[in-house]
């Protein structure tokens, strides 16, 4: 049974300000609220409401983290982080952003902010709360812009740092192998001893934080699957709308799912705590939408050259010099003296690298964020559309969320849209000179000229954070994609004219690996020379090997240590970088694929072919497996080695693990399949399906998704972790919108009576 001392009211009635109207709010045996509403703005109110119900810990750490002050919640580790965020400027720009809001923004915003300060009145608080003696301030809408300009942002910028600094030490063909799709630009290369390409830039230290801090995004590791499917490839005539997003895994996990209704819509689907949604996927009855990342580049990185003078340090621009601009800001830390963080900019951005009082050279960072965005514009039009044309007019207007978004209405049509606002310049892969005026940005990518789609032949559209434009495309959008998924997928979905939702959990659920079927086929026709006949048994487990990675696969634990041990002599070896390629990661997986079938020699060792690192790491790969695993290869199993956990940001504390943490599990597949669960080789894996969802638009009440590990953010709630055997086994609980069948499995109804 629940603490009822540390759960909220959900039945009966409680007074509060702000609704203009009651407001009935249902929770259904799943965990997941459905709101009923006398207009669009008491639907957010409500939304707000339940976030600040179920997830008050998880919004006011991504608040703190926002906006540079996480180590003021908790201690001082996350110290790195807010000098991050700070010099980053999320809480600042957002703030800028909130002046700029149309009136339907504004509405949406300030009603899902007014409905977090409801729960926090009506109470109890978090237990993190009391854990922490920690008291929660009042909720506006800047901080809901903070934080989606934070999961926005990606890790572009370190990336472009790390890039030069490869560049600057092993050439132009180092950084075409980091990036095989976007020409490297020799002329951006830094010359090898500037200062910034000598060890690990600035923040390095506060992205590693970032990894090991459950719930934040990895950039490069963001990813998703998901796919639509028109009326004429289907067995009702009506589309399939398909999709799993992969982010870190955390609890409270990274989505939380309600219903609303109000006159002006019926959307249910899952939302980001923090601000208002459902943005990236759901369904208002005639259309429904999912998405992947699209991985924009929105970053630039800089060269500034300094000179002193005695009124402070400039930039050179031009035939000239512009002062630098100066901030301290007071970072406060819990239970310590607080410090002050020194922030410059120039023209293009804050200092990233570097200190302009010293350095004759520092790195600036340009975001295109920066500027004032306007998604919530586009999110009511979407919530009302009846058909994807109209969607299509709302997606466009969303300026910070990169996404490849697919949708399908009930006439059967399906589209395809990209968004995000994308800088118009040239791929800057490295550093470029900042005071020429030669690399400056020319506006944005014209919305009407992302790329889109609408009804394909073929009646399937798939994405995968794969590449989606072809070499003609005009406009340079981003150097990340990743292939392998998307063609699984392809595979997967063609040829049918008869697909029903029945179908697709096997999609969801497969664990087979396009990468690991091609390093399995590549090592069974490699030719071994003087391995002994062990070693010989080893590569004919792999040659007749699929690349399906179940729990039980031994070859796919062998697939596994293979790579790294292959890895371990080549492109480890060869980049020796773990500022740009951080050890174990998919990063490196990635760029192994691309060197092994390119046959290419560049990472290889001195007088040595793929065929000799092969028969070497298959010769350390089972002495290694041997040594954990024991000489029986029959009991060999891939879970052994590949596990889940949820981790909460309190549960790091061994004392507190037991009531916070959830896992681990042992569980199949990896980063390159599209049940996808990943992370650093060697460790748990943190990171892959978030949640999964399919939508048939013939019948969408009782439409079928998992949240795992379960809707509510509170450890003493049974709906905190109820889904986690569901996701483990590809399994889904019904999201009703017919108002019988939430009656029907209600837990309570609670109204809300405007004070």
């Amino acid at each position: 049974m629940p603490n009822t001392e540390t759960m909220h009211q959900i039945d009966g009635e409680v007074t509060v300000e702000g609704p203009d109207a009651p407001i009935t709010i249902t929770f259904d045996r799943w965990g997941v609220p459905h709101a009923r509403a006398a207009s669009a703005r008491d639907a957010f109110f409500a939304q707000g409401y339940c976030v600040g119900q179920e997830r008050g810990w998880q919004i006011e750490l991504y608040r703190h983290m926002a906006h540079g002050r996480a180590a003021s919640l908790l201690n001082k580790g996350l110290l790195r982080i807010d000098r991050l965020n700070r010099t980053l400027g999320f809480g600042r720009d957002a703030a800028r952003e909130w002046e700029e809001q149309s009136d339907d923004a504004r509405m949406v915003l300030q009603a899902y902010a007014d409905g977090i300060n409801a729960a926090i009145a009506a109470g109890p608080a978090p237990i993190e709360f009391g854990l922490l003696d920690h008291e929660m301030q009042p909720w506006t809408p800047v901080d809901s812009l903070a934080i989606l300009k934070m999961v926005s942002a990606n890790v572009q910028w370190s990336t472009k740092i790390g890039n030069g600094q490869i560049a600057a030490r092993l050439g132009v063909q180092a950084l075409e192998a980091l990036t095989p799709d976007v020409p490297a630009d020799s002329a951006l290369i830094a010359p090898a001893g500037a200062a910034w390409t000598n060890g690990a830039h600035a923040f390095a230290a506060a992205l590693a934080d970032l990894e090991q801090e459950p719930g934040t995004r990895r950039g490069g590791l963001d990813g998703s699957n998901c796919w639509v499917i028109d009326g004429a490839h289907t067995a009702s005539g009506k589309p399939l709308v398909v999709g799993d997003p992969h982010l870190a895994f955390s609890v409270p996990p990274q989505w939380f799912v309600m219903h609303m209704e109000c006159p002006e819509f019926n959307v249910a689907g899952p939302l980001n705590p923090g601000y208002p949604g459902p943005v990236y996927y759901g369904h208002n009855t005639d259309i429904a939408w999912t998405m992947t990342h699209a991985q924009g580049d929105r970053w630039d990185v800089y060269r500034e050259r300094i000179v002193r003078n005695g009124s402070g340090p400039e930039a050179r621009w031009l035939d000239g010099t512009e002062p630098l601009q100066r901030r301290d800001e007071v970072i406060e830390i819990r239970g310590e003296d607080s410090v002050t963080q020194t922030i410059w900019s120039t023209r293009h951005g804050p200092v990233l690298d570097g200190d302009p009082e010293v350095d004759d050279e520092v790195l600036a960072a340009r975001f295109a964020l920066a500027d004032p965005c306007h998604d919530f514009s586009g999110l009511l039009t979407i919530l009302t559309a009846d058909n994807i044309h109209d969607a299509r007019e709302g997606f466009r207007r969303y300026d910070s969320i990169s996404g490849n978004f697919c949708f399908a209405d009930q006439r059967g049509e399906i589209g395809y849209q990209y968004t995000g606002r994308v800088p118009i310049r040239p791929a800057k892969l490295t550093p470029a000179p900042g005071w020429d005026g030669v690399h400056e940005w020319n506006g944005e990518v014209p919305v009407d000229e992302l790329p889109q789609d609408l009804n394909p032949s073929d009646g399937v559209i798939i994405t995968a954070n794969n590449r989606t434009t072809t070499d003609d495309y005009p406009y340079y959008l981003t150097f990340s994609q990743t292939p392998y998924r998307a063609n699984r997928l392809r595979e997967l979905l063609q040829g049918r004219t008869d697909w029903s939702a029945d179908d697709m959990p096997e999609v969801q659920a497969d664990q087979t690996s396009l990468h690991a079927r091609y390093v399995a086929e590549r090592v069974g026709s490699a030719q071994l020379h003087g391995v002994s006949p062990s070693v010989q048994e080893l590569q004919a487990e792999l040659a007749g090997w699929d690349g399906h990675l179940s729990i039980d696969s031994a070859p796919g634990l062998l697939y596994q240590e293979l790579c790294q041990q292959m890895i371990a002599r080549t492109v480890r070896a060869y980049f020796d970088a773990p500022s740009r390629l951080i050890e174990a990661s998919a990063d490196e997986l990635r760029i192994l694929h691309e060197q092994l079938i390119a046959d290419s020699t560049l990472t290889l060792p001195a007088g040595q072919s793929w065929d000799d690192v092969i028969a070497e790491s298959l010769t350390a790969a089972g002495a290694a497996l041997t040594e954990r695993h024991g000489a029986d290869r029959s009991a060999w199993r891939y879970g052994d080695s590949h596990a889940v956990i949820w981790r909460h940001n309190l549960g790091r504390d061994p004392e507190r693990a037991a009531r916070f943490n959830v896992g681990d599990f042992p569980k199949g597949g990896d980063g390159n399949t599209p049940n996808n669960a990943t992370g650093l080789v060697g460790q748990a894996a943190d990171h892959g399906v978030s949640y999964r969802q399919i939508f048939d638009l013939a019948n969408l009440n009782g439409a079928r998704i998992v949240l795992p590990p379960g809707n509510s953010g509170r450890p003493d709630s049974p709906h905190y972790q109820d889904h986690l055997q569901k996701w483990l086994d590809v399994e889904y609980f019904p999201l009703y919108i017919d108002w019988s069948d939430i009656e029907a499995n209600a837990e309570g109804s609670l109204t809300l009576i405007p004070a």
